[in-house]
């Protein structure tokens, strides 16, 4: 009992004593870590929590930082050296990271918490396009997306109030990373969002919404197309030996030729396969589809003409 009321008032437990009983209930305090890790995963763990953070997903809730010091504990117990001291367990990545947007915390908990109690919320947000002036949104929100350091909202629209003079005009495409109008989906980022609270407005969300679907995953993502394309490149040797052993789709053939390697796959036209043929435009020729080479072609020619004559 010494040790219990102890523990409590260090916030470890909490003592209950049931009406008309004399002996006390005690329980951990808020959400116990009711699972034991072994050693090697929590080696796993901490190199996944390591590369979240890398890329904005920040370990701002009391339950996480806890996870994390319990699993360097494991570590520390089970290891000859301080392994995460030395920075043994890392994550890293060759391409080059832009540092996290800065959101707030405390707007990311209230989304969170609202979400899990299928409550909607009033946002108001910084669009893009509103050069400056913030427009205050209605909406259900649906699902979080921790992409590219960057959190995404993808929300249901009810109602959306623009500041005089900065409403889109009707007859104009509305702008990435904003409302679609009410009663349309969107994605909001999270850096851009002033302020939120719970709005207990009645709000019956989209039927049928699927995050998956080609209709959320082209304001997430900027899919091209809804369907797979049939692409087909010329590899020179390097990036030949790199897409061997770390495949660019499961659909993917490779088939030697006396001009070069040709590479075959089924793939979605997405701004990520755009950037990766981009980045490696010396080592990559893409043959088809016809429309995807002559966006490469111009892309680099656009690039060639800002450095002038290179010859």
């Amino acid at each position: 009992m010494r040790d219990l009321r102890s523990l409590q008032d260090d916030d470890q437990v909490i003592g209950t004593k049931p009406k008309g009983q004399k002996s006390y209930y005690w329980s951990l305090h808020n959400v116990g870590l009711d699972l034991v890790l072994k050693p090697a995963e929590s080696v796993t763990l901490i190199a996944i929590l390591q590369h979240a953070e890398r890329f904005g997903f920040k370990l701002v809730t009391e339950q996480m930082v806890r996870l994390r010091n319990y699993a360097q504990g494991v570590i520390n117990r089970n290891a000859t050296q301080d392994l995460v001291a030395q920075g043994r367990i890392t994550s890293g990545t060759r391409f080059m990271t832009l540092l996290p947007g800065a959101y707030s915390p405390a707007h990311l908990e209230i989304i969170q918490t609202e979400m899990l109690k299928g409550r909607n919320l009033k946002v108001v947000y910084l669009p893009r396009d509103a050069e400056g002036g913030k427009c205050t949104y209605v909406l259900k929100p649906l699902a979080l997306s921790f992409q590219d350091s960057n959190i995404y909202l993808s929300a249901h629209v009810f109602s959306e109030e623009w500041p005089e003079g900065k409403e889109p005009a009707p007859d104009k495409p509305r702008g990435k990373y904003s409302s679609n109008g009410p009663g349309k989906a969107c994605v909001l980022m999270l850096h851009r969002v002033v302020s939120v609270r719970t709005d207990f407005l009645e709000i019956p969300g989209p039927e049928h919404y699927d995050f998956k679907s080609f209709k959320v995953q082209k304001d997430l993502m900027t899919v091209h197309s809804e369907e797979a394309i049939n692409l087909r490149l010329r590899l020179e040797p390097n990036l030949l030996n790199r897409l061997t052993e770390n495949r660019i789709s499961e659909t993917q053939e490779i088939e030697p030729t006396e001009s070069g390697a040709i590479l075959k796959c089924s793939i979605q036209d997405t701004q990520g396969l755009r950037l990766f043929l981009l980045s490696n435009a010396d080592e990559i020729e893409v043959l088809d589809p016809g429309y995807l080479r002559e966006h490469i072609r111009n892309t680099l020619r656009k690039a060639l003409s800002m450095y002038g004559d290179l010859a």
